[in-house]
């Protein structure tokens, strides 16, 4: 069955004129193939699995990984999400396969040991190779790829190819930006798992709202947020889970990314509500207001003030438009109705995935280039923020994702664009 995904990948190879692209960057991996392990969140510098996609389809997508986490892929497949690959390569992982291999007389016959077997029969190909370079020049040699121009998501492993004889030939070539354009449009698969990563979102903001009163600890609230999300399988960002909120010289600054507060949170503090986390290997990724008693309404009209302008920024989250303009029509709106310094409105639209912030725009994306904005495409989701750093009245932050359908955007949460927060304490 075709593959959104893969289809994407070779589009872009074609487009570059490679022969095949070489991903070890986790996320490109798990993109390309389903697959991901625990391994991947140590975060090492080397890569724990790589894959293949060429753009000659009848070659197979390659998954390599460690010879060790073989039964992984059958436990994968048993809890509803196989991974996608068409061949498996393998290689060794410190000493961790060798003991593995190693034969127990007492060993039991297991249903896993039965599928790991039946595994090796039907996809994979070849010996365990001393590590995931040599795993992957072999795989190139044998499909007949010792001279093609090859794409890669990082060069290093590229430079470390044409150390083998056997590859001296291989053209190596930035890959990066063609995944990340690859990623920016989503398959239904993906466009799926968001809408039920959104129902996890109003989940966790309105559980994160229920916490807010006064002679809370900042830090307790996030503990027992983050206990919250684990326990609806969300897996927060850190231990930090709201991506605002801390301290500086014993003041609690809402806007001020996470530093330690230890003080209970007191009557007139503005909390800022932003929640992180992954469900089903895509981001949550959604922004509230909280006010801790009850709000003055000079600033309860400054934050729907807000709220109308990002409604507006949203309008414009239709396939052919710039996402640039959606900084110009929030800020042309908010200045218009008299909010307290309009300029420190920051107004952002990202592409979101198995990253939180995926710019479609070429590295480096994080700085001016990527804040320039890019084309929507229709089944991009994009997520809009809406950031008012505070003036007069204080801060007020806001933030929804976006599936981009052709008729216009759609929310993926639901939670209402309200001040949360106790009243009448």
């Amino acid at each position: 069955m075709a593959d959104r995904r893969i289809d994407r990948i070779r589009a872009g190879l074609a487009q570059a004129g490679l022969d095949a692209v070489v991903l070890t960057n986790q996320y490109d991996v798990l993109y390309a193939t389903g697959y991901a392990s625990v391994l991947e969140r140590w975060n090492l510098q080397e890569p724990l699995a790589a894959a293949i996609v060429a753009a000659d389809p009848r070659i197979p997508v390659v998954l390599a990984i460690p010879e060790a986490n073989v039964a992984l892929l059958a436990v994968m497949k048993a809890s509803g999400r196989p991974d996608r690959a068409g061949e498996i390569r393998v290689f060794e992982l410190l000493t961790f396969c060798e003991m593995a291999r190693q034969p127990d007389p007492w060993a039991r016959q297991s249903s896993i040991a039965e599928a790991s077997i039946a595994l090796y029969g039907e996809r994979v190909r070849g010996r365990s190779e001393p590590d995931v370079v040599a795993s992957l020049a072999t795989t190139l040699v044998e499909h007949g790829l010792p001279g093609a121009k090859l794409g890669f998501d990082d060069l290093r492993v590229g430079f470390h190819l044409k150390r083998d004889p056997r590859l001296a030939g291989i053209g190596v070539e930035d890959g990066l930006d063609l995944m990340i354009r690859a990623r920016s449009v989503k398959s239904p698969e993906e466009i799926e798992a968001f809408r039920r990563a959104g129902i996890k979102g109003d989940l966790c903001i309105e559980h994160a709202a229920s916490l807010v009163r006064p002679g809370v600890t900042w830090t307790d609230l996030q503990r027992e947020l983050a206990a919250y999300m684990v326990s609806i399988d969300v897996m927060p960002l850190d231990e930090g889970v709201l991506l605002f909120g801390g301290a500086f010289d014993g003041e609690f600054v809402p806007e001020l990314f996470r530093t330690r507060y230890d003080k209970p949170l007191a009557k007139g503090q503005i909390v800022i509500l932003e929640t992180l986390g992954q469900y089903e290997q895509v981001w949550i990724d959604i922004n509230r207001t909280a006010y801790v008693g009850t709000p003055p309404a000079e600033y309860v009209a400054m934050h729907d003030a807000i709220r109308d302008g990002f409604l507006k920024a949203v309008e414009n989250l239709r396939p052919g438009r710039h996402t640039a303009d959606c900084a110009r029509i929030a800020y042309e709106y908010v200045r218009g109705a008299g909010v307290p310094a309009p300029e420190k409105l920051l107004t952002l639209a990202h592409g979101i995935g198995h990253t939180p912030v995926e710019m479609p725009v070429g590295f480096p994306s994080y700085g001016l280039r990527g804040a320039q904005g890019f084309v929507i495409e229709e089944d991009m989701v994009i997520s809009l923020d809406c950031l008012y750093f505070g003036s007069k009245l204080g801060p007020c932050h806001m933030e929804n994702v976006y599936v981009i359908e052709a008729g216009g955007p759609v929310p993926t949460y639901a939670a209402p664009l309200t001040i949360r927060g106790p009243r009448n304490v």
